[in-house]
């Protein structure tokens, strides 16, 4: 599969742009509301004298890059400059936490920085040598590009986090064009489009959903940088509103904030029927949210067709499902009970019910599939393994061939995640990794998670973690809920055995205990760390350790899942690679 225009590489998807529509833009929204217009021819000419700036820096084609942009019209000169200059971009967000590691693995090459980013330089290891946008911008436009091939590499995403080991996805031009493809069928993507976005180009939503794809499709652009968008949220629809936007894109936090933090009176008067798409991903999708924001956002025009959950992963390039347009997004009402035993059997809302959002069809030429753990097929409804095949699925892992093999294997890709199929449509239902394991049973834990924060009198907005925990002395077992309070106060008892009683009602287990913690043990990444770091005390049982995938533990083990705070997300602690939504 070729680009939406017939390109075999990346780097001529913005030349290709820049010759058919020159004069169209990209807008960049400052907080103060300031507005800053590219064309794409500009970006092109911009672009060719970064190419020109990585060359005369000696930088090699084939060398990985580390990309550090604070703005977004910085990061794109710098992104298409790399791929005309043969050199493959790393987006990374600033953080020195998650630029080391990722520094090291790719042999310690020069890093791209903007002038906004520069400060992060005297945190980082004096050998890094630093490639200044303002010197790259001095280059001068190549005489000749250098060849690429569909199956060279074009850029890496980073699927890791901060901390540990971090696998580079190897993303070849052929895929990225694949899915570029892919979305510009599955969401009717035209040059008449205005995509509106907040979104990080270091996750892979902000730059392959709101970037590239418009751009292949030749759409307009307006973007507001995502610390603007977390200090004031209404800006991001504000000028929706004011470019006539009629694409846009968040995770579940951000209509979770936007409900939150802006006023009905600001949505009465913002006129959003121009929008009909609104794309949600990046993390699971509570139903609870999307209908708040749903009726929060009715006063604005918002077509009530327009939120639609989305599916997808760094592995597969961006996308794998979307759901049909002009349809109403409805989620499962499911047994919980069915569910901890693998069977999607509906049923009505009520406290025995568990709701997760349909996250569509396979976008077009790619195919998903549910298997057990041995990989075999399981049926319609059945909850098992979540398998991707087509052409946008990801070579492999940078210099990881054990990683590689146990994810990419025989075609197909492994997601990690688990769901069912209903009629060739996907509902994901958690991670393998995240389930909590009682009585035989196994419950997600997003939405045990999801139990625990609905209790009344908790601090908002409320944040929880659920472990499954195995007294090592009598073998029995029980689950710990944490949630974050600063200084509960003496009355938060009640509101605390409020959120064991449902719990204890959702599992139908007695031995569910609740414990608060501060916001530091929730601080992005590292909460599964740092809050595993109090469960032997917390419990007064047994250390609590997190699981493996397989059940590496052992039979009977201790599980653990901790719930991540999204909005890590514009930190840059969160990882680059899962668009998860219907959980």
């Amino acid at each position: 599969m070729t680009g939406p225009n017939g390109q075999t590489t990346l780097a001529q998807v913005l030349l290709d742009a820049a010759d058919a529509a020159p004069d169209q833009v990209l807008v960049h929204v400052r907080g103060d509301g300031g507005e800053r217009t590219v064309t794409f021819a500009r970006l092109r000419d911009e672009a060719l004298r970064v190419a020109g700036g990585y060359a005369a820096a000696g930088v090699a084609p084939g060398t990985c890059v580390p990309l550090l942009a604070d703005r977004g019209d910085d990061f794109q000169v710098m992104f298409w400059g790399a791929l005309l200059a043969g050199v493959v971009p790393v987006p990374l967000a600033s953080d020195v936490r998650r630029v080391v590691p990722v520094w090291e693995s790719l042999g310690r090459p020069p890093v791209a920085v903007d002038e906004a980013a520069e400060t992060l330089l005297a945190e980082l290891p004096d050998e890094v040598e630093p490639l200044r946008l303002g010197a790259l911008r001095q280059g001068r436009p190549p005489a000749r590009l250098p060849d690429a091939a569909p199956g060279d590499v074009a850029f890496l995403q980073f699927s890791s986090g901060s901390t540990g080991d971090p696998k580079g996805v190897e993303l070849t031009h052929a895929c990225v064009l694949a899915n570029l493809e892919q979305i510009r069928l599955a969401a009717a993507l035209t040059p008449d489009d205005v995509v509106a976005s907040w979104m990080p180009y270091f996750h892979d939503m902000g730059l392959i959903g709101t970037h590239l794809a418009p751009l292949a499709a030749r759409a307009k652009q307006v973007r507001l940088e995502p610390l603007s968008f977390a200090k004031r949220p209404a800006l991001w629809l504000e000028m929706a509103a004011r470019h006539r936007a009629t694409l846009l894109s968040a995770a579940n936090f951000a209509l979770a904030l936007a409900t939150r933090r802006i006023p009905d009176e600001v949505f009465a008067r913002l006129d959003l029927t121009a929008v009909r798409s609104v794309l949600v991903g990046a993390e699971p999708i509570a139903p609870a949210v999307w209908r708040r924001f749903a009726a929060k956002a009715r006063p604005s025009g918002l077509d009530e067709r327009a939120p639609l959950p989305v599916y997808g992963l760094a592995e597969a390039t961006l996308a794998v499902t979307f759901p049909p347009l002009d349809e109403v997004a409805v989620p499962h009402v499911l047994d919980r009970a069915a569910l901890s035993r693998g069977r999607a059997v509906d049923t009505v809302l009520g406290p025995d019910a568990v709701e997760l959002m349909d996250v569509g069809l396979p976008v077009p030429g790619c195919e998903v599939r549910i298997v057990d753990d041995a990989d075999r097929t399981l049926d319609d409804r059945r909850v098992g393994h979540i398998q991707v095949r087509g052409p946008q699925v990801a070579r492999g892992y940078r210099k990881a061939p054990e990683a590689t093999a146990a994810t990419f294997a025989d075609g197909w890709l492994r997601t990690g995640d688990l769901g069912f199929l209903a009629d060739g449509r996907l509902c994901v239902t958690g991670r393998h990794k995240d389930v909590v394991f009682v009585g035989g049973r196994t419950f997600h834990a997003p939405d045990v998670e999801q139990v625990a924060m609905a209790a009344p009198g908790l601090p908002t907005p409320p944040l929880a973690a659920v472990v499954g925990s195995t007294d090592p002395a009598d073998g029995a077992e029980r689950v710990v809920v944490f949630v974050r309070w600063a200084k509960p106060p003496r009355e938060a008892t009640a509101t605390l055995a409020e959120v064991a009683a449902r719990v204890r009602l959702a599992l139908a287990h007695d031995d569910v205990r609740v414990l608060p913690l501060p916001p530091g043990a929730f601080p992005g990444r590292r909460a599964a760390s740092c809050v595993a770091a109090r469960c032997g005390s917390g419990s007064r049982r047994g250390p609590m350790r997190r699981s493996r995938s397989g059940g590496g533990v052992g039979a009977g083990g201790p599980r653990m899942r901790v719930f991540r705070p999204l909005p890590s997300l514009l930190r840059g602690t969160c990882p680059a690679g899962r668009v998860r939504g219907g959980r």
